[in-house]
């Protein structure tokens, strides 16, 4: 009997968290099922069992950057801090790390030669580390609301009034300024970076949403990722604090010899470029990892909300039934997510996070050097941009495991907003990350985050990002396929096998005229 009333009691206390707050700050049905199911009896009493870090204001201000706005319309993310989660924000590092902000930026990673060896460029052909990328250029976008607006001090290439603009060939553009952005090396021999120190450098991008695009007359091999910007000012500064605050990290498309043993195969062949979120998790902008997981372990299909429609028209689509073929929505070596590049073919990438997750596109540029997103082309790009492009139609670029020959592709990795986290954390202990996660949720849900708010520091910061539209009636085979669809029959996955010229698909390339 005092089993029966201390659950009865549980519920009317949740019952009663619900309602005492109004329609706008009442908490989800899956976060109440969360508390529930952990014998949780409010979030007061999930706040007990985490541990919040001390931040120290005046150190970290040394190496963060600003939270103003610089563009209008994006987000002041001085009430964003975030205190649970990830262990780099406690002990010796928490100094520097505690109530670090959204703010993120781009590294490219490439094996042109440096005082560092680098993991990731071991046993490659001469060839492949001095041409596997030539870049056009970089360009940075901060959504403002309604359109994506470039950020000029996070771009490299040649600014004008009409936007940017680079090409390889002529050594203009990312040839001419990368020596700007030149930062530090290790697992990769030379990397570039925006970075600066603290507020007198680049803000980087943040909520409402953030593109970053990459044109390439080759990206062979290479890696194109983003990191915070707190990471990225004291990795470049020389870890002053003796931490670089790794508590984030955005892998797009990255080549994959350091993730195996020296002398080991490659999950794919050479050029096979991986897409990955899960490197380093933060507590604040929590991953899916597998697509069951993301359902709670539930035999329905519940998130991404978007797709529910779909995959309720038709039960048995590729990624509709998790339980019966699970799917890695995280990527990397256990998922689908990749990119196959030809040598010397013209690609442009786009990296858009908005408020249902990371959006991947990559477009083979048309005899006119444009893409599917205007504005976007393999030689310019222009100052503002329409918040989407046109749907991506080609059927082999709908689903993940991209051939190299395909001219546009599209691949997403699902957010985890509030209602979602609660779901994802209740297959899960009640720990530092899938604890903050929730809390986090649910802090949003009763908007009570911000500084003297009784839930300051848990964050979902995927609650403060828009909706940018990006979602045009596509199938769940954009967040992965089965890996048993992938062919694994691989020829140039070997330190012995690695060549300039690796192809599965025996597709021919497209529109690779030399530009001079």
């Amino acid at each position: 009997m005092a089993f029966t009333r201390r659950r009865c009691s549980l519920v009317a206390a949740l019952l009663a968290q619900r309602f005492s707050f109004g329609v706008a700050t009442t908490l989800g049905p899956e976060c109440v099922a969360y508390l529930k199911d952990k014998w949780l009896s409010s979030p007061e009493d999930l706040k007990s069992k985490l541990q919040r870090c001390e931040p120290n204001v005046t150190h970290q201000e040394k190496y963060a950057p600003k939270t103003e706005p610089v563009i209008p319309g994006s987000t002041d993310t001085s009430s964003l801090s975030c205190r649970y989660g990830h262990p780099n924000m406690f002990d010796r590092s928490g100094d520097t790390c505690c109530g670090w902000k959204p703010h993120f930026n781009w590294v490219v990673a490439t094996c042109e030669t440096s005082s560092y060896p680098g993991q990731f460029c071991r046993d490659l052909p001469e060839g492949v580390k001095t041409g596997g990328a030539k870049i056009n250029y970089v360009a940075s976008y901060q959504y403002d609301g309604e359109r994506f607006v470039l950020v000029e001090e996070s771009s490299v290439g040649e600014l004008s009034a009409d936007g940017l603009s680079g090409c390889f060939f002529q050594k203009t553009g990312w040839e001419r300024h990368k020596k700007d952005f030149g930062w530090r090396g290790g697992d990769w021999p030379t990397k570039y970076a925006p970075w600066g120190e603290g507020p007198k450098g680049p803000r980087g991008l943040t909520p409402p949403a953030m593109m970053w695009v990459l044109s390439a007359e080759s990206f062979y091999y290479g890696a194109f990722y983003m990191l915070s910007q707190l990471t990225l000012n004291l990795e470049g500064m020389g870890y002053p604090t003796g931490t670089n605050c790794w508590n984030w990290e955005l892998d797009p498309v990255e080549g994959s010899v350091g993730w195996v043993p020296p002398g080991q195969p490659t999950p794919g062949n050479l050029n096979h470029l991986y897409s990955t979120n899960n490197a380093a998790v933060s507590g604040c902008m929590p991953v899916t990892y597998f697509a069951s997981q993301a359902q709670g372990f539930k035999r329905e299909f519940a998130h991404p909300g978007e797709f529910r429609k779909r995959c309720s028209q038709n039960a048995t689509a590729e990624g509709c039934q998790p339980w019966v073929d699970d799917v890695m929505w995280s990527g990397g070596v256990r998922g689908s997510q990749r990119f196959e590049n030809f040598a010397d073919q013209p690609y442009v990438f786009a990296v858009v996070v908005d408020h249902y997750g990371v959006w991947i596109y990559r477009w083979i540029p048309d005899a006119s050097g444009k893409t599917g997103w205007p504005g976007l082309e393999r030689n310019r790009a222009a100052r503002t941009v329409d918040k989407r492009p046109r749907r991506v139609t080609d059927p082999r670029g709908l689903k993940t495991d991209v051939p190299g020959d395909v001219p546009e592709a599209v691949i997403l990795q699902p957010s985890v907003p509030p209602e979602a986290s609660c779901l994802r954390s209740s297959i899960e202990w009640v720990n530092w990350q899938f604890g903050a996660n929730a809390l986090g949720a649910m802090a949003a849900q009763l908007g009570e985050n911000g500084p003297g708010q009784r839930f300051d520091g848990a964050q979902n910061w995927w609650a403060h990002f828009h909706n940018t539209e990006q979602y045009q009636d596509y199938p769940m085979s954009i967040a992965g396929v089965p890996l048993s669809q992938v062919d694994h029959a691989y020829t140039c996955n070997t330190p012995d096998t690695y060549g300039e010229q690796c192809t599965m698909s025996g597709g021919r390339r497209l529109n690779a005229t030399v530009l001079v």
